[in-house]
């Protein structure tokens, strides 16, 4: 029998990611799938855990990954190929880097096979493999997805498979991330769990779960019914679709430099991230036709790495889910109409102070399993919409070369696409910005990409 350790899973895998599973696309100009195999196996066969089967521990009362010490580990890469006699439309790539415009997104058949699992429940009762590896010849082109389940991996996961996979297609060394029997972001909840609570008085706890308990509500029927009836007039009434916009280098170099120079003009405030300027222009060009009462819930989705790191050094290469949700202060449309970029970039970086602090990250900690029993819904209602924002930049897609001109990437989530949620992801030099939005939304986004002042390259 072939040796094998237990790696357990935490309740954050458990929540809501759980249930998808994601694929990373990439169009290049032409692969070898041969060569694409034998390079993922190789990683698979450094990084064990990629080896690994998801089952369910009744004794954890949770899932986990039983991970392979020894032995042959090529049955553990699910590796499908197809040919089509179409072309890519051009409207799926990025054609011109160094301008701006908004994509189609190809059809996910390209690069996900169809008999792949989505949630973490149907791998362990399928056995299958965790990677995934599909590539598809177009006449033009060819497409390559990586899938992945949510419930084992967040975008910092993924990206250790990419940095591996990228070392060994070049015949760099690298090194594997550790694989342990002991989960480190367990043992830091569970301390948050037995540490004395971190608020100096009654009013901070008070604003420290009011956004919590607004934004993140109990997975109850009637909350279902709110998200449910909510996803149903966005994707029938309005048509919601999901594009991108891609930015090239010198667009957001000028404008992070604009809006770097304006937040410096106003004071005592934060310095903001190229992140929270691309997430406040793409919210407002979302909206920029609209300026009514409705209230806008913002969830911006960040890494607890840098929090514990300092504690626990071996989290900043944590590999599963180790995201945290952190709600904004609400504000209407006429708010997010009158907010410059720069005013919303402050707002962003302001809203997500709190959660670099360890206190908080006890707040949410408890929310979630005592509140909420590890699952929940973001809040909607007939007067209010919800936006998770998340970078993710920190896992370095665009960090990998096939050996053939890369043309797009996309990032597909199944069996359901996020519920309006907004991605970023750096493209080689500049950046592409995934939502799913409104089909009157993205008309208006395509007129505000359209006006944008494109900077000239120097030659």
């Amino acid at each position: 029998m072939t040796p094998t350790i237990l790696v357990p899973l935490t309740k954050i895998d458990q929540s809501s990611p759980e249930a998808v599973a994601v694929t990373g696309g990439y169009v290049v100009r032409n692969v070898d799938p041969s060569i694409l195999k034998a390079a993922a196996i190789r990683v698979i066969d450094k990084w064990r855990l990629l080896a690994g089967q998801v089952e369910w521990s009744a004794k954890l009362s949770g899932y986990c990954i039983r991970v392979p010490t020894q032995g042959d580990i090529s049955h553990r890469l699910t590796f499908t190929t197809s040919k089509s006699s179409n072309r890519l439309d051009p409207a799926f790539l990025v054609n011109d880097e160094s301008s701006a415009h908004v994509l189609s997104r190809p059809p996910l058949k390209y690069f996900r096979h169809a008999s792949v699992p989505s949630s973490i429940h149907s791998y362990a009762a399928s056995k299958a493999p965790i990677v995934s590896i599909h590539v598809t010849h177009l006449k033009n082109c060819a497409c390559i997805g990586l899938t992945f389940p949510h419930g084992v991996f967040d975008a910092v996961g993924m990206g250790h498979c990419l940095h591996g996979l990228d070392h060994e297609l070049h015949g760099r060394p690298w090194d594997a991330p550790i694989v342990s029997e002991k989960n480190i972001l367990q043992e830091v909840l569970d301390d948050l769990e037995s540490s004395p609570r971190m608020y100096d008085d009654i009013h901070q706890e008070t604003a420290t779960f009011s956004s919590l308990r607004r934004a993140l509500v109990p997975a109850t029927y009637t909350n279902l019914m709110y998200l449910l009836t909510d996803i149903v007039k966005e994707n029938v009434w309005h048509r919601a679709e999901t594009k991108a916009v891609y930015l090239g280098p010198n667009i957001v170099k000028k404008m992070v430099r604009e809006i770097k120079d304006e937040v410096q003009r106003f004071g005592n405030v934060p310095p903001v991230s190229t992140g929270d300027i691309l997430t406040a222009w793409m919210l407002k060009a979302l909206h920029a036709d609209e300026d009514d009462a409705t209230t806008v819930c913002l969830i911006s989705i960040f890494s607890l790495r840098a929090m514990f790191a300092e504690k626990y050094p071996t989290m900043r290469d944590y590999p599963h889910n180790g995201f945290a949700l952190c709600p904004l202060p609400p504000f209407t449309k006429q708010q997010l109409a009158q907010k410059s970029l720069a005013e919303l970039a402050i707002f962003h970086r302001q809203g997500l102070k709190p959660a670099s602090e360890i206190a908080w990250a006890q707040a949410y900690n408890t929310y979630l399993n005592k509140a909420l029993r590890g699952h929940f819904f973001c809040t909607q209602g007939s007067n209010q919409e919800g936006w998770g924002f998340s970078n993710q930049d920190i896992g370095r897609a665009d960090q990998i070369d096939f050996g053939s001109r890369m043309a797009a990437f996309w990032v597909w989530f199944t069996p359901t696409q996020p519920h309006r949620y907004i991605g970023i992801n750096r493209y080689k030099e500049g950046y592409i910005i995934e939502a799913t939005a409104r089909s009157s939304r993205w008309r208006a986004v395509e007129r505000v990409v359209k006006e944008l002042d494109i900077p000239q390259a120097r030659l």
